[in-house]
């Protein structure tokens, strides 16, 4: 089967990446240590810290080791009939729907809360949120689901929200 759009991301990049920000984050803390005054704030905020750190490093550390171990994989493809979506950490994120019963994709931002979402509009009436926590090329996207069915509605640009 050909696919017209092809996006897929493994866990194990994302656990090396965590494990990267665990070095940033000590480093961080390092350069503060060494360049934040001994004040008696200095040393109230150097208190927290000495609490919220290995709590944080613990955290990062955790994670990365189950998405090494897990190792899934985040996909998304469009081919000439479907249109994907697989996500292994959220199963209710994940699709599958014919791209013939796709009328529109639309993009909003609601300025007064600062939220965007990107909704796929069906046939049926169905509303689907499409993922955008995943560094994929909408435009690239939009392309083939256009490709795939020239009546989908999609939106001008795929950088830009809608404000609402």
């Amino acid at each position: 089967m050909s696919h017209l759009y092809l996006y897929e991301k493994r866990q194990r990049r994302t656990a090396m990446l965590l494990l990267l920000n665990m070095g940033v984050l000590l480093a961080m803390y390092l350069a503060a240590r060494k360049f934040i005054e001994p004040t008696e704030a200095g040393e109230q905020l150097f208190y927290w810290l000495n609490i919220a750190l290995p709590l944080a490093e613990l955290c990062l550390f955790v994670v990365a080791v189950l998405f090494w171990v897990q190792n899934g994989t985040f996909r998304i493809a469009v081919d000439g009939d479907r249109f994907e979506i697989s996500d292994p950490l959220s199963k209710a994120a994940s699709f599958s729907v014919p791209v013939s019963d796709i009328v529109e994709i639309s993009q909003t931002h609601q300025t007064h809360t600062g939220f965007s979402k990107i909704t796929m509009h069906m046939k049926s009436g169905e509303r689907i949120q499409i993922l955008q926590n995943y560094n994929y090329n909408r435009g690239k996207l939009y392309a083939a689901l256009a490709k795939a069915n020239s009546t989908i509605r999609l939106p001008e640009h795929a950088l830009r929200f809608k404000q609402v």
